[in-house]
């Protein structure tokens, strides 16, 4: 409200000063909503604060949610399929040891029983040797009594 300068306008009991004091006092007099300002202000900011949440819902589904849901899903695909194939590698590398054992096992008895073999065959032939030996010496011996 901006009162008008001295002298300037109409004479201090008109009617249009009047008005505008009457007014201008009606308006002081007037109390505040009592909803205004407060908590569960419900004018038209929760529509527009309903309309703002969906659009920025739609916007950021489209623009972040779903790349990124696609990216995630992707990578989850792929250590999944990772995941299998080092599954898959360990399985056929379970079946190659239990293989390789296997002919390990086989390789070491059959070196122990051509070990053995080798080993008779080796006694034998001493047990020949000394045999003849032993004979040799005892005809020897002999021999040299007789003489």
């Amino acid at each position: 409200f901006v009162a008008p300068r001295a002298g300037a306008g109409p004479q201090a009991g008109s009617p249009v000063q009047g008005a505008v004091a009457a007014t201008a006092a009606m308006l002081a007099a007037a109390p505040m909503p009592a909803y205004a300002g407060g908590m569960f202000d419900f004018g038209l900011t929760l529509p527009f604060v309903a309309v703002t949440f969906l659009l920025m819902m739609v916007v950021l589904n489209a623009l972040w949610f779903a790349p990124v849901t696609e990216e995630v899903d992707e990578r989850n695909a792929k250590l999944l399929k990772t995941l299998s194939q080092a599954t898959d590698m360990l399985a056929k590398a379970d079946e190659m040891q239990v293989t390789y054992t296997a002919e390990i096992r086989e390789a070491r008895e059959k070196a122990n029983a051509q070990l053995a073999e080798v080993r008779k065959k080796a006694e034998e032939s001493i047990e020949r040797e000394l045999s003849a030996a032993s004979a040799a010496r005892d005809a020897r011996a002999a021999e040299v009594r007789a003489k």
